[in-house]
């Protein structure tokens, strides 16, 4: 006999990885929604984009001119977070009328007012904003106050938030958080008299769950986020494969409860901002590949569950000088832009990861699946189903909740889960110019208030689910 899996529990809030060894492949998963019972607010600016301090170094790239860049962005959200930092702004000089220098994390690299300014005309014509990383590993604390009153000056209003130093737990300088937060502290107050209202955000941690939880507890009334990173493994390990990527990861989900945990008893919130699949570049045939999307789509909503305030993937050039193989926006050595298969996880959030998270209810099943709900200010509610099963088809049936007579589909698919292009969502690719626009969703049959639908192995769907008129 069949046990019913809570999706809404006090570890997993609104989402749940179905998983028993009972359920045979074929029997339906069948899901229930609440949509009375609210669980967690979507932040509007939870999509985010990330990149080394180098990446402005490159001119022309963040540049209001550059349109097709610019779309892309406007493609995902009208109002994101873009987070700039990484390894190399701790090997990052300002220089006010230096010129630009694009280097690795062993070299210096080297930005100037103008690169800034051209980040802020960027910012403006996309409608996001920054979180901005300051050199802690190489420079001072009198480079660090020039930087950041000349971020301010280009940025304006669309500065978030900035952040001292970068992976901090990681810095040979600093054998305890107690050392860091000193320095810490003491960067802060000469910023703070030169820019009264800045606002910080941190720690930054790699790693160190302990280091971030004593942030909070310190940092709590002066930051705007509290900060961590994540990467599954190191891209040059031998678990570094398609099966690593899409496999549940308990350890993470364990850090996760810690930082809700910390940051409900502050009354802040929290945001990976450096996150991807493998550090080091990630790895060509797994993070270039369809996997990376399902991947995106399901770790994105995994984060909103646990009431994190959003994400940045990492993208562009890395700290080794050359663009990472997990890139969403990926550009070519002639400078051209397009969209990796991971952009469309972060599209297929961007439609269904709207207002907030609801209550859903799955029976159990062994399938690799993972399923959310939420409801939007604007009246839809979505189900978003990802089949990480890299073999077997998922039949799912959802019961419609009250109030709603019909359901659409949209199909986030590719030929398979290797496939490094031919990626779809509702039928439709993103254009040339970064555009992606789609008709119609498709109909799902809805029988005695019961939607009905096969989902492949490797692949998600979205269901918009309609309100009677």
């Amino acid at each position: 006999m069949k046990r019913a899996l809570l999706i809404c529990t006090a570890v997993f809030l609104g989402c749940a990885t179905l998983r028993a060894q009972t359920a045979p492949p074929t029997e339906p998963v069948r899901i229930q929604i609440d949509p009375n019972t609210l669980l967690a607010p979507i932040s509007d600016d939870f999509i985010g984009l990330g990149y080394e301090t180098s990446a402005l170094a490159r001119e022309g790239f963040f540049s209001a001119k550059n349109t097709h860049l610019v779309q892309l962005y406007r493609t995902l959200s009208p109002h994101g977070l873009v987070r700039i930092g990484g390894s190399v702004s701790d090997h990052t000089r300002f220089v006010q009328d230096g010129a630009p220098l694009v280097r690795s994390e062993k070299e210096t690299s080297v930005i100037n007012q103008a690169v800034l300014d051209e980040f802020g005309d960027f910012l403006r014509a996309t409608g996001w904003k920054a979180m901005w990383g300051l050199n802690l590993g190489t420079g001072s604390k009198d480079e660090a106050v020039q930087e950041a009153v000349a971020v301010h000056r280009a940025l304006g209003d669309r500065l978030q938030s900035f952040e001292i130093g970068n992976e901090v737990d990681l810095l040979p300088r600093f054998h305890s958080y107690e050392a860091y937060h000193a320095v810490y502290t003491d960067y802060k107050a000469a910023m703070r008299k030169a820019l009264p209202e800045a606002a910080f955000s941190g720690p930054d941690v790699a790693g160190n769950i302990q280091w971030a939880l004593d942030f909070a507890g310190t940092e709590c009334a002066d930051m705007k986020l509290l900060t961590h990173h994540y990467y599954r493994t190191g891209a040059r390990r031998p678990e570094a494969t398609i099966e690593t990527l899409l496999a549940p990861d308990p350890a993470w989900k364990a850090t996760l409860q810690r930082l809700q945990q910390a940051c409900a008893g502050k009354g802040i919130r929290f945001r990976i901002n450096e996150v991807n699949s493998f550090y080091g570049g990630g790895k060509p045939g797994v993070s270039d590949t369809f996997a990376s999307a399902l991947w995106c789509l399901d770790y994105m909503f995994l984060l909103a569950s646990y009431g994190c305030e959003g994400v940045n993937l990492e993208t562009d050039v890395n700290q080794m000088a050359w663009v990472s193989h997990y890139s969403p926006i990926f550009r070519d050595t002639a400078g051209q832009l397009s969209a990796r298969p991971e952009y469309y996880g972060m599209l297929a959030f961007a439609i269904a990861g709207r207002g907030n998270l609801v209550k859903l209810t799955a029976s159990e099943t062994d399938l690799n699946l993972s399923a959310y709900a939420t409801k939007s200010s604007e009246g839809p509610f979505w189900a978003a189903i990802v089949n990480k099963d890299l073999s077997r088809q998922a039949n799912v049936e959802i019961t419609l909740p009250e109030g709603c007579s019909r359901a659409e589909a949209y199909r986030l698919t590719a030929p398979s889960v290797e496939s490094r292009d031919q990626v779809t969502l509702a039928g439709a690719q993103v254009s040339a110019e970064g555009v992606w626009s789609s008709g119609s969703g498709e109909t799902i049959a809805v029988i005695l208030g019961v939607a009905s639908l096969q989902l492949p192995a490797s692949g998600a769907i979205l269901v918009r689910l309609i309100q009677s008129r």
